[in-house]
């Protein structure tokens, strides 16, 4: 069942709708690496400085949320995201998600909700954000 907070009548701007924690893995980053593919040195646990995580990786963090809170109206169609990044997520860090509806309105009789996931890490710094815009019913 979807959140009413997240319908388009209902929906609070600015209100954070989910936050999620994950303590992100060696393991973690090891299975993303191989699911997509990824041989970067960078990546493995024996690199120079210590590994880091896939910048792409980082925008699983916040989708999460939605297939696992059920956020999106069905229906819901996206229409482009704008991602930003900060610095890199690496084995061993507490990340936390929010999940907020930053604006909602009405164009040639369509209804959008435009909804921004922002990660970042224990000290609070960015390691990225996804804003993007979905018409929805």
């Amino acid at each position: 069942m979807v959140d009413p907070l997240t319908t388009f009548e209902a929906a609070e701007i600015g209100r954070p709708l989910r936050e999620g924690h994950i303590r992100l893995t060696q393991a973690d980053v090891d299975a993303f690496c191989a699911l997509l593919g990824y041989d970067d040195p960078a990546y493995r646990a024996d690199a120079p400085g210590g590994p880091v995580a896939p910048t792409s990786m980082g925008l699983t963090f916040g989708l999460r949320l939605g297939w696992e809170a059920d956020v999106f109206p069905p229906g819901a169609i996206r229409v482009g995201d704008r991602n930003r990044y900060g610095v890199p997520a690496r084995p061993g860090d507490d990340l936390t998600t929010v999940l907020t509806i930053t604006a909602r309105f009405v164009r040639r009789e369509r209804k959008f909700l435009e909804y921004e996931m922002v990660t970042r890490n224990r000290a609070g710094d960015l390691v990225c954000s996804v804003a993007f815009t979905a018409i929805v019913p």
